[in-house]
């Protein structure tokens, strides 16, 4: 086969897996606020058994501190939701590229195995792991509907097929995705329904966390059509959509949270919107800094194997869970060494992972 051959297909395969550096910078910094948070997870203390927590409390999830009505929110209690944002408006892209240059089928079938793959990892941690292993039983709901992997799972799919029912008009497809949250709203006021979080509820079982975060995805393929605007010239888009619905949806946020507080466990319409706001300034912020070319180091490189990285995060959850039922006196004392081995180690060590997978042009995919 001829050298010119292969370049050909080496630019057809690169012109189907378009990569924005931009957007990468912006999933390295989501990857990083997820291993924060699991490892302060395990950081966070009692504050009913008066047990100190350990590790900033700002950068873990607020009802580990106080888990009353209305719930305490940290920018932590969002990062799954900016997480999904990310994976629909990267659901988009990867969606409308394969139909375009090798058909629907094609399309449907990369975006079919993506959402089975987030099941078999649901099914791993909350189901095996979380479960089975641990209590001896498998939590159905927390592996179908519920639990982090099933609701990307849920939220991928619903920004698959909101793509493929209204592929050219974007601004018809968010009329959708506020439908989705004003239908939550309504249904989590009548408290008919059975509640996650610390509202007392109705027995009716409803996947409120599940229902919004397909509303966050749809929200998300929008943001990522209107990147596209203007073919030539990028910044039309985010003048024009990106940066009005932005404010828009921190606007409605603050007024809906004053009704319906933002609650972490059921992704309440507030949480929901505070998260697609923050996550369109976001990708403003990170699409400015690649106009100024300025780019954060490693970022990049962590940003293009989003998925996996935070699954190697899990294991210093166990780190983290190993040193505060062994060495709790030894972290409060010594809070300098608790910030390097469990804030600034397992980062590093991401980051050489990252490093190394982009060495060898490693992409693995989910």
């Amino acid at each position: 086969m001829s050298e010119e051959v292969i370049e050909q297909k080496d630019d057809r395969k690169e012109a189907l897996h378009v990569r924005y550096e931009w957007l990468d910078q912006f999933r390295g910094l989501i990857i990083i606020f997820l291993i924060i948070s699991v490892v302060t997870w395990e950081l966070s203390g009692n504050f009913g058994l008066a047990i100190q927590p350990i590790g900033p409390p700002l950068l873990n999830h607020g009802y580990k501190y106080y888990n009353g009505y209305p719930a305490l929110i940290t920018i932590i209690d969002i990062g799954q939701q900016i997480f999904m944002f990310v994976m629909g408006f990267g659901a988009y892209l990867a969606f409308t590229s394969r139909r375009e240059k090798k058909g629907t089928g094609a399309a449907w079938k990369h975006g079919l195995i993506r959402v089975a793959v987030l099941y078999a990892l649901a099914f791993i941690d909350d189901g095996l792991l979380g479960g089975l292993i641990s209590d001896g039983t498998i939590p159905w709901d927390e592996v179908l509907w519920y639990g982090t992997f099933a609701n990307l799972a849920i939220g991928t799919f619903a920004a698959y097929l909101a793509t493929y029912l209204i592929p050219k008009s974007a601004d018809k497809r968010i009329l959708l995705s506020i439908a989705i949250m004003v239908i939550h709203s309504l249904l989590y006021a009548t408290g008919i329904f059975d509640y996650k979080g610390p509202l007392p509820g109705g027995s009716i079982i409803f996947p409120f966390n599940a229902f919004n975060h397909a509303a966050i995805a749809i929200a998300a393929t929008c943001f990522s059509q209107w990147f596209k605007m203007d073919p030539d010239d990028t910044k039309v888009g985010f003048k024009k959509r990106i940066l009005p619905v932005s404010t828009i949806a921190i606007m409605l946020f603050y007024v809906v949270d004053w009704i319906q507080p933002a609650e972490h466990h059921d992704c309440t319409t507030s949480l929901a919107l505070l998260a697609i706001g923050a996550s369109g300034f976001l990708i403003a912020v990170f699409f400015s800094f690649e106009m100024l070319d300025f780019k954060i180091p490693v970022l990049s490189e962590m940003g293009k194997n989003l998925l996996i990285l935070f699954i190697f995060a899990l294991v210093f959850s166990l780190l983290a869970q190993f040193l505060v039922d062994d060495f709790r006196d030894i972290l409060l004392a010594i809070p300098v060494l608790t910030m390097l081995v469990l804030g600034v180690l397992p980062i590093l060590i991401e980051a050489g992972i990252a490093i190394l997978l982009a060495k060898y042009n490693v992409k693995i995919k989910i």
